[in-house]
């Protein structure tokens, strides 16, 4: 007899079941629809499930049992990391991600379907196309500005004048940038209600990160502390949850300049 971790990994059929079924009971129907198959080729993954007492059948709908449940709700975390690793395994391979609490990185699934932008070189200095559309859009904006890219700044400022809500993290180096150098733009957000400053006082040098009600933009500094153009860009629910609870996290015990 198989063992529960084979029972979820040897069978792409009975894994991506418990993991549709973790949303909650489905009919026949809905798993042939959700799953895009025919309901013939899903009577041995439902069978061998049942057999292991990890599926049960009731009023009509298929769900998952109290274990099923637990070790679904335990394995699909492993999965989806390891689907986001395998995507483009030598960007993550040459990434820093120290400065990621382990607890994020273990999250690191919830990016969902993301994009890695590589822009060309004559484009190495501007912002993503992408990333420009995107954020008109927004009416939110939490960003950690981990380097300086004077064009984030000007930004930020006009939309924070246009009434959106602006919370922006800076490192000690590039609040010290700011200060020195574009006193202008420091002056128009500090008399702007919606704009809020902090500057991070920590060690370690976070990434960069921009999230939004519609996307996260995540640039994380290679091996060599560099910060090398490639970023992650994702419009996926619970990438802007993961981006946000990140820069929350980097806010706690920062000091609040503007």
């Amino acid at each position: 007899m198989e063992t529960l971790a084979e029972t979820i990994w040897f069978s792409e059929k009975r894994k991506e079941l418990m993991f549709l079924l973790l949303e909650g009971a489905k009919t026949s129907e809905e798993i042939e629809t959700k799953m895009g198959v025919s309901w013939r080729s899903m009577m041995l993954p439902v069978k061998e499930l049942k057999e292991m007492d990890l599926l049960v059948f009731e009023d009509t709908k298929y769900k998952l049992s109290t274990i099923g449940r637990l070790v679904t709700e335990n394995a699909k975390p492993v999965s989806d990391i390891m689907n986001i690793l395998d995507k483009n395994t030598d960007y993550w391979a040459s990434r820093d991600l120290q400065a990621i609490p382990r607890k994020f990185c273990r999250r690191l699934g919830e990016l969902g379907d993301f994009s890695l932008i590589e822009p060309e070189l004559k484009d190495m200095f501007e912002l993503p196309e992408s990333y420009v559309a995107s954020i008109s859009r927004s009416s939110h904006i939490m960003s950690v500005l981990s380097f300086f890219h004077p064009s984030y700044l000007s930004m930020f400022s006009d939309m924070a004048s246009k009434g959106i809500e602006i919370s922006v993290l800076l490192t000690e180096s590039v609040w010290q940038r700011i200060k020195e150098d574009f006193q202008e733009q420091k002056g128009r957000l500090e008399n702007i209600d919606n704009a809020h400053v902090f500057v991070y006082q920590h060690g370690s040098i976070p990434p960069g990160i921009v999230v939004t009600d519609v996307f996260l933009l995540l640039s994380i500094f290679n091996k060599q502390g560099r910060y090398d153009h490639r970023d992650i860009l994702s419009f996926d629910a619970s990438a802007l949850q993961w981006g946000k609870d990140l820069f929350l996290h980097y806010v706690e015990g920062s000091m609040k300049v503007i």
